[in-house]
């Protein structure tokens, strides 16, 4: 990172609210990166606006997350206030991190540290790899996180980011949107993930992303109790696996707890709608492709699995076949690069400076301290304490390295997920997720 360093423009020590009219932030995006970021500005009294292109309820629901060694740069972001909001439950001195499991968790049924990071030989459903998780994680469901995070934030939706210019006389930068209108801050941070259009403009040669040789389809189905009850006993939250022979690698994690307050024994008072991965290297562009049509998807996942033992075999085979939504996706990252931030004005943060795949689990916690940097450093500039150049180049000296490392890691682990031969503890798909030093 030197030559990166000592390429950037020196600052002026100029504070930034006698340039500005305003300090005012904008962010592009109202993800769970983009709301942790507004919610920072929130409790420290940072003037911010915050845009998301899509309207309310067009929104994808997203597949649940998993939470870690973020935990507490979350915490420290969001604040006490949104902490007062959340529902009480059991008492009003539970930590956040506790009451945000009641809130938005996948199955509020379960302890913090239950379960295990599982990886099954799906030939045989026994267990290769049994690693027990971190004590701090949470599984939660991503558009609960959303809404809840959303508390008291306005986010001016259908308001997808088109450009950005940076103002005369080092008066701002001002954010075009697709309807027509404006608005103008001090910064804008591009938290509008993967395909970001702030990436675009920032990054117009690079800003592509690195296709991966590897192809997946994703379902949500539901399971009755009497369905879930044998994959229950094989993990409570999550699992992976691959078949040694064929290659054909799967995901399952439970999305949602459902009560059924009505049912006459305890063993069936919930039912589950459930996250099913499929995903196979392609080695030939046409006999690997991703169908066009639902049905055809769901007869492809079928397909793959007939080697798979039971219950394995049984999550993808009780697929309805006329399930009217499924997720094909090709799988691709971008690690991220340095960028000319426009003296600070421009930044990245999230999937929008650092695409990832899910195979590590990583990518949420890496956005979320993403989030609780910058602000850290925002704040220092809302004070008067740091030019707004310094803190922007302060968070990305930081998130550059760590998050283009964290990339590459989840990478191979996507590739090693698919080998059966390269699955050793050492790989980034099995090995321990270290909470880097910022976190």
């Amino acid at each position: 990172m030197g030559s990166y360093l000592s390429s950037r423009t020196p600052s002026s020590h100029t504070s930034p609210t006698k340039d500005d009219k305003e300090f005012k932030v904008l962010i592009a995006g109202a993800g769970i990166v983009g709301l942790t970021i507004a919610q920072g500005c929130l409790n420290n009294g940072i003037p911010f606006e915050i845009f998301e292109r899509d309207q309310k309820g067009s929104r994808a629901q997203g597949w649940a997350l998993t939470l870690h060694w973020c935990l507490r740069s979350f915490e420290r972001t969001i604040g006490p206030k949104l902490s007062a909001l959340l529902p009480t439950v059991i008492s009003p001195t539970l930590s956040i991190t506790l009451r945000l499991m009641d809130a938005a968790a996948v199955d509020t049924t379960l302890r913090e540290d239950q379960g295990n990071f599982l990886y099954y030989n799906c030939a045989t459903c026994k267990p290769r790899y049994k690693i027990p998780p971190s004590k701090q994680r949470l599984r939660l469901s991503r558009q609960k996180l959303r809404d809840l995070i959303a508390t008291g934030i306005n986010v001016q939706e259908g308001k997808g980011i088109q450009s950005f210019e940076t103002l005369p006389g080092g008066q701002g930068v001002r954010a075009h949107f697709a309807d027509g209108t404006s608005a103008e801050g001090s910064v804008i941070i591009g938290a509008d993930g993967n395909n970001s259009v702030v990436r675009q403009q920032l990054l117009p040669e690079k800003a592509k992303l690195n296709l991966l040789p590897v192809n997946l389809v994703g379902v949500v189905r539901h399971f009755t109790p009497e369905q879930a009850k044998g994959v229950r006993e094989l993990d409570p939250l999550l699992f992976q696996g691959l078949h040694p022979e064929t290659g054909n690698y799967l995901w399952f994690s439970f999305q949602e707890c459902i009560p059924s307050p009505t049912a006459p024994d305890a063993s069936e008072q919930y039912s589950y709608d459930a996250l099913v991965i499929i995903s196979w290297v392609i080695k030939d562009p046409v006999a690997d492709a991703i169908p066009k049509t639902h049905a055809e998807r769901i007869a492809l996942m079928k397909k793959r699995a007939e080697g798979y033992a039971e219950p394995l075999r049984s999550i993808v085979m009780d697929i309805p076949d006329d399930l009217d939504f499924t997720t094909p996706l090709r799988l691709s990252d971008f690690p991220t690069i340095p960028w000319e931030n426009s003296q600070g004005r421009v930044t990245l943060a999230g999937d929008s400076a650092h695409a990832m795949t899910m195979y590590r689990g990583e990518g949420a916690n890496h956005g979320i301290l993403d989030a609780a940097l910058l602000v850290d450093e925002l704040v220092k500039v809302h004070q008067g304490q740091k030019v707004l150049k310094d803190a922007v180049d302060a968070y990305e000296a930081e998130m550059i390295p760590r998050a283009h490392a964290a990339v590459l890691k989840s990478r191979q682990a996507a590739l090693d997920a698919h080998d059966w031969d390269s699955l050793t503890e050492a790989s980034p798909c099995i090995g321990a997720r270290i909470p880097p030093v910022t976190a």
